[in-house]
């Protein structure tokens, strides 16, 4: 009786190996690039978001107050979010009669190395000249001369 040879099993070859292993490299360094970005982009959009807060916060304070604000320019600091941020507020006249155009931009606090501040939101509004507050007349006696 006449054996038949086995069939050998065959694996795969190194060359093979090699090039599936450098196309899962190139696909996971491409995933791991799209991630930083996504990443990067998620962060800048809450910066931008937690300024914009910020700068609405300044504008509704300058509102409630009703101050009326002088012309120029005022820097603050502010703490929101858990952040340090900064504040500048430029005031100059309005287009009509009794407004102030308020010019407010606000970014992240800068670090000591760092001394340029960058903004990442500015709002700009127009504010009314407030009313006078009204005169409260003074107390009058009643007329029957009896007291209150």
């Amino acid at each position: 009786m006449r054996r038949h040879p086995e069939p050998r099993s065959r694996g795969f070859t190194l060359i093979e190996v090699m090039v599936a292993l450098a196309i899962f490299v190139a696909l996971a360094l491409a995933l791991d690039s799209t991630m930083s970005a996504n990443v990067r982009g998620t962060m800048r959009m809450e910066e931008k978001t937690l300024a914009m807060w910020v700068a609405s916060n300044k504008l509704v304070e300058l509102q409630v107050y009703q101050r009326w604000p002088g012309n120029g320019r005022q820097d603050d600091e502010s703490e929101f979010a858990g952040r340090q941020w900064f504040v500048e507020t430029e005031v100059s006249e309005g287009p009509f009669p009794d407004t102030r155009r308020v010019d407010i931009s606000v970014g992240p606090r800068p670090d000591a190395a760092l001394t340029e501040k960058m903004p990442v939101s500015t709002i700009t509004a127009l504010l009314v000249k407030p009313p006078p507050p009204p005169e409260t007349p003074p107390p009058t006696a009643p007329a029957d001369g009896a007291s209150p």
